[in-house]
């Protein structure tokens, strides 16, 4: 089952939770009980390798990597 990330409208609390695809229309929020809750986009990783460095500097954004 797929991890999901959920924002409640009501509360602003955010939470994550394990479930089915089927499930996804009885959640509420486990702060305030709230159903108006929001999927939030979500990263994920595809256990790839890295083909390739990442910049030791930003161009436009003066963050330093290292």
């Amino acid at each position: 089952m797929p991890i999901f990330e959920y924002k409640c409208g009501d509360c602003g609390s955010k939470f994550d939770l394990l479930i089915s695809n089927s499930e996804k229309k009885d959640i509420q929020c486990p702060e305030c009980s709230s159903t108006r809750v929001e999927q939030q986009l979500s990263l994920f990783n595809t256990g790839g390798k890295r083909t390739s460095a990442a910049p030791m500097k930003c161009d436009t954004c003066s963050i330093s990597g290292g």
